[in-house]
């Protein structure tokens, strides 16, 4: 069906800006260590705060993308992240704990991107038919590593010409465009569904 090929390519997408944003850090760790004067322990921090958020979201994502839907969780929280993104370079510049923001910045991180997974397996359940789902799961899966390697390769670049800010705003940018467009053809199924 031509709409499960979209959604396969739109939570393809997805699933690979969420990696984009996700890996940010620890490909500037380095630049942000040297710009905040961190030593290895202070952004050893950073780096796991986020799997602290990450792992506490998993089971309440689901439940809550079973109750109102996959696609207004994924959307939200999607929409949260990708502003984190931009905002953090931004942020960085009003507050003298950085620390503190950095490693708050991404255990929120790690709490927003949390949900994603359980609400695309709920999405799924409803938007694909049961003898596609594996397919489709696996190819959307495969957006994780395609991400990695896009942000490894584009944010190593980035971070090169532009600074660590760059690698923020390049990623955060590309999450927020993904989730209007997302939005956009989701209105617009709705509409000529109605």
């Amino acid at each position: 069906r031509p709409e499960s090929r979209v959604w396969t390519v739109m939570l393809l997408l997805g699933t690979c800006l969420l990696y984009c944003a996700r890996v940010t850090v620890p490909i500037c760790a380095v630049a942000l260590s040297t710009h905040f004067d961190w030593d290895k322990k202070q952004s050893g921090i950073v780096l796991s705060s986020f799997f602290w958020g990450y792992c506490l979201t998993q089971i309440i994502g689901g439940h809550i993308s079973d109750q109102i839907g996959g696609e207004k969780v994924l959307l939200l929280s999607a929409s949260a992240w990708g502003f984190l993104t931009v905002l953090t370079p931004l942020l960085t510049h009003v507050t003298s704990a950085h620390l503190v923001f950095m490693a708050s910045s991404r255990f929120l991180m790690g709490l927003l991107q949390g949900v994603y997974f359980p609400s695309l397996a709920s999405l799924l359940s409803q938007k694909v038919r049961e003898s596609e789902r594996a397919f489709t799961y696996s190819t959307v899966g495969t957006g994780s590593q395609f991400g990695t390697l896009v942000i490894g390769g584009a944010g190593s670049l980035l971070l090169d010409w532009y600074g660590w800010e760059s690698v923020f705003y390049f990623s955060g940018l590309l999450a927020l465009l993904w989730v209007y467009c997302t939005c956009k053809y989701l209105l617009s199924e709705k509409g000529k569904s109605s």
